[in-house]
């Protein structure tokens, strides 16, 4: 999924920065962290949500010492490494608790989708994913927030974290907008639909060329019924609505048996053709 997942990264880059508080929030509130005498440092692997964090930091209308020279880069380990107080950690990362501002609480819902989330495309559909360290308090504010948008996500825990799943596309294209990026999400509907009219027009052209393959076989075995009938000279003993299918099938070798049916000087409906040929067969088998 190179195309929707270049583009979502991109578009939380391009994000108006006004919420930067609520939405560093969200980050810190699933980023791993540890302490290192007075600080907190907290590290992703992410380099595009580090970017992201720093443009957030940086507008921050409240400057402190603290934060000046907070990021460092682990080139080998490949990690962004942001250097925090323990008191400014603390309080940055308990923003989204009691938060009834839906503005802000997407805002954070971003954070927390930039620090964990994922998109994924297998062959059909899409789903997202948002996987929480186990221990960290934000998870119900995650569900109350998708459940305001009539998004409901399947939650379990794996591997150590709590992993909030949405798998229909619907929930998906509107947890995106909801945070904003709504230029992906336009294109993931866009191939959403792409997809289920190119899966309809397989499932008719396979289902085209199964019936083709049925009238084949069909074909088949009735003009070995008819040559039969000429290599045993049956014609004159046939009723005459036996007679005419099997002269029918003969001059038309390719037709359906509802096309054979309208071809009968008194045309009929598939299930009557069905019905003389097999009365048909019965008859020549007695004969031969």
């Amino acid at each position: 999924m190179d195309k929707p997942a270049t583009e979502l990264w991109d578009e939380l880059l391009e994000q108006p920065l006004a919420d930067a508080e609520a939405e560093l929030s969200g980050f810190l509130s699933v980023l791993p962290a540890r302490t290192d005498g007075g600080s907190v440092l907290v590290d992703t692997r992410r380099l595009v949500a580090a970017k992201r964090m720093l443009k957030l930091w940086r507008n921050l209308e409240k400057r402190t010492d603290d934060r000046e020279g907070a990021l460092e880069l682990d080139k080998e380990k490949g990690r962004a490494l942001f250097r925090w107080s323990a008191e400014f950690y603390s309080a940055m990362s308990r923003l989204h608790t009691g938060n009834t501002n839906t503005k802000r609480r997407w805002a954070w819902f971003r954070g927390v989708w930039g620090g964990c989330g994922s998109l994924y495309e297998p062959r059909e559909g899409y789903y997202m994913a948002l996987r929480v360290p186990a221990g960290r308090k934000c998870g119900g504010s995650i569900e109350l927030i998708l459940r305001t948008a009539a998004v409901v996500p399947k939650v379990r825990i794996n591997r150590g974290r709590i992993e909030y799943m949405i798998r229909d596309i619907d929930g998906v294209v509107t947890t995106l907008s909801r945070m904003g990026l709504v230029r992906t999400s336009l294109m993931l509907e866009d191939k959403a639909v792409i997809r289920s009219v190119r899966g309809m027009a397989n499932k008719m052209v396979n289902c085209d060329a199964a019936n083709i393959a049925s009238t084949l076989i069909a074909a088949r075995s009735q003009i070995a019924l008819v040559d039969a009938i000429d290599e045993k000279r049956l014609w004159n003993e046939l009723p005459p609505q036996l007679a005419e299918i099997a002269r029918a099938r003969r001059e038309n070798p390719s037709a359906s048996l509802r096309e054979l049916g309208q071809i009968l000087s008194k045309p009929v409906t598939k299930s009557t053709v069905e019905y003389r040929w097999k009365k048909l067969e019965i008859v020549v088998g007695e004969k031969i």
